[in-house]
């Protein structure tokens, strides 16, 4: 509510406006209507709601204004990115910086009241150090090692699995495969780097690589500490703290919160006025 007091939270899947507009508003919509039924309220309560939404792909222009342009009950309707969001989240809505590590990847830094966007341009020319990103180059990988050219894995021998050994079914799945579904290899190749895959290893030292360069670089923008966020991002936390010391911190709170803070302050950057 207007104080802050948490009344009710709802949860939904599929808000990456880049992936359908209406697909998101469709998640959007279901969350909100999770939280109001936690609360004890419902659709009769639409029009006194102010709506902060922290969006995948809201960084995009076209989407942006799409997303906008469909009809929604509430009161107000505030859209910021899901990365401005977090780094609002994890400064506790002062400037800041944070990486995001998860089936996608971004850095964005807030300073001097401007916003700048570090990689994030989506998967796959982008997006770099993601769990998607992974995912295809375990496949590639994988694929190298059924022909031959890199030594047996058992990291590829379970990708391959996963296709029947069938090369042709590979290609046909990635021609239909989005960021997620890439995103599923990518735990399997943290697992078998722990059980000691060499093939593995070599891709966890790549993805440790990755992000390195990002952190670096970010720094070199003039960020001068950092909140690592995502799945990928928090469980490497502490070996990427060791290649990059004293640049490292912990977030304040989530894209929620941050979202919260975004529709509260008018003063914020608006990604496209």
């Amino acid at each position: 509510d207007v104080t802050g007091r948490l009344l009710g939270e709802g949860i939904a899947a599929g808000s990456n406006l880049e992936l359908g507009i209406e697909q998101a508003k469709g998640a959007v919509m279901a969350a909100i209507d999770g939280a109001l039924t936690e609360a004890g309220l419902g659709p009769h309560d639409y029009g006194r709601l102010h709506a902060g939404l922290a969006l995948a792909s809201a960084e995009l222009p076209h989407c942006y204004h799409a997303f906008l342009a469909e009809p929604l009950p509430f009161a107000e309707v505030c859209l910021t990115s899901d990365a401005f969001g977090a780094c609002l989240g994890a400064f506790g809505g002062n400037e800041g910086a944070i990486l995001i590590a998860g089936t996608g990847s971004v850095g964005l830094i807030y300073r001097h009241g401007a916003i700048h966007t570090c990689s994030g341009r989506g998967f796959p020319i982008s997006d770099l150090g993601s769990g998607a990103w992974l995912g295809l180059r375990a496949l590639q990988s994988a694929l190298l090692s059924h022909d031959g050219i890199l030594p047996p894995s058992l990291l590829a021998v379970r990708v391959m699995d996963h296709f029947g050994r069938d090369q042709v079914e590979a290609v046909r799945w990635a021609s239909q495969a989005i960021p997620a579904d890439y995103g599923r290899f990518a735990p399997w190749v943290i697992e078998a780097a722990r059980d000691g895959d060499e093939l593995a290893q070599a891709l966890e030292e790549e993805l440790l690589g990755t992000l390195t360069l990002l952190l670096h670089g970010m720094h070199r923008l003039g960020a001068p500490a950092i909140a690592l966020l995502g799945g990928i991002g928090t469980a490497l936390a502490p070996r990427l703290a060791q290649r990059c010391p004293d640049l490292l911190v912990s977030p304040r709170a989530d894209a929620l919160e941050g979202a919260l803070l975004f529709i509260k302050n008018k003063e914020l950057p608006c990604l496209h006025p």
